[in-house]
């Protein structure tokens, strides 16, 4: 017989704990270990290898695992991108800004942070999350308001890098670009009118990367806050990427100067 799980599955994202769904995402939890995992979840009858995997790192972590038949399943948990696994974790808790400051000059000489201003979808926030994880960057700030928070979709859209990025949530975004002035670091605003081709700006130095929302771009006063600005060099009928894909150009541009 199956396990019977406690665990409502509704309204996970305003409620303790939260839900993780896919096999990467409940994985990178498991392993990253930043946050007590309550359950896990899993479909009767499943055939995949990976899941299997989860469940072995699960169990020798002494997390308890419930499988459900898979009409059951389905019925809760039918409007996720669920791959037949379903975790329940503490909620991911932001950083403080000094101490993502801190952690981020003992990484290296020239570290880069990423601030956010106004990334209101939760899959772009995700895409821009796992980009910054894969490609190097040190850190992510994100506004309290007026911004996506961390919540399932964004760890899913994130393949798990949300476990492993530090992130940090801040009130304001202006005070911030002070405080990281002071600490030490330039701040780049990455616009479509930025002054120069961001493969001509030189990353050398510590960089906090302002990125703006997908319509409005960076706010007035943030821009007034930025010391220098650079766009990226386009060709097409288009005049704009979204707001993960110029992130990641951007990121790869970094990562290739620190390679070179």
């Amino acid at each position: 017989m199956p396990e019977n799980h406690r665990l409502n599955p509704k309204n996970m994202e305003d409620s303790k704990p939260s839900i993780l769904y896919g096999i990467n995402p409940v994985l990178e939890a498991l392993k990253a270990r930043t946050r007590q995992c309550h359950e896990i979840v899993v479909k009767d009858n499943h055939s995949n290898s990976r899941i299997q995997s989860v469940l072995a790192l699960a169990r020798s972590l002494q997390v308890k695992v419930a499988t459900l038949p898979n009409k059951e399943f389905q019925q809760q948990y039918g409007n996720y991108a669920h791959q037949s696994i379903i975790g329940y974790f503490s909620p991911r808790k932001p950083l403080d800004l000094n101490d993502l400051i801190d952690q981020a000059l003992k990484a290296g000489p020239t570290p880069t942070l990423v601030l956010l201003d106004g990334i209101q979808d939760p899959q772009n926030l995700g895409a821009i999350i796992r980009a910054a994880q894969t490609l190097g960057i040190q850190g992510v700030i994100l506004p309290e308001r007026r911004s996506a928070q961390l919540t399932e979709t964004v760890a899913k859209c994130s393949a798990g890098a949300i476990e492993r990025l530090p992130i940090a949530s801040v009130n304001n975004l202006v005070p911030s670009l002070e405080r990281l002035k002071k600490a030490g670091f330039w701040i780049v605003g990455v616009d479509s009118g930025g002054k120069t081709p961001c493969w001509d700006f030189q990353f050398d130095m510590p960089v906090a990367l302002v990125i703006g929302g997908e319509e409005k771009g960076i706010r007035p006063l943030v821009r007034k806050n930025c010391d220098f600005t650079v766009n990226i060099p386009m060709t097409g009928t288009l005049d704009s990427l979204n707001a993960a894909t110029a992130s990641a150009v951007v990121f790869y541009e970094i990562l290739r100067q620190k390679k070179r």
